[in-house]
């Protein structure tokens, strides 16, 4: 019985020293990000360039989709966001954010690999 309380209560130390912390920073720049459409032209042209030129089709397919589908989502008009944030510390750091929208000057708090709103 012990020997497990001990085991839960290092499991939950453990978890808490390695969960980041979410700090705080400010967004000074956006633009559109378009790594969906990217990453689904890239992998289908990968595939019916790899299956119709071999290696060079299959790279040169990659190349062509990433591109090409990089481009029909924007003008799909379904690009998402991507926001570059400057952090107390003074690092700038990039973040994707699908479901929400900021200003250039609001504050926002990073959680692990989105963001959020400051207080």
């Amino acid at each position: 019985m012990l020997r497990t309380a001990r085991k839960i209560t290092a499991a939950t130390l453990f978890t808490l020293l390695v969960a980041p912390a979410s700090q705080a920073a400010e967004v000074i720049g956006h633009r559109d990000d378009n790594a969906g459409g990217q990453v689904s032209g890239g992998f289908s042209l990968f595939l019916i360039g790899g299956a119709a030129g071999g290696p060079l089709g299959a790279i040169a397919g990659g190349l062509l989709g990433a591109w090409a589908g990089g481009e029909a989502q924007q003008q799909a008009g379904l690009s998402g966001d991507r926001y570059a944030v400057k952090t107390a510390q003074g690092e700038t750091l990039s973040f994707r954010s699908p479901n929400r929208q900021f200003d250039i000057g609001d504050q926002v708090k990073i959680d692990g690999i989105r963001l959020q709103p400051g207080h």
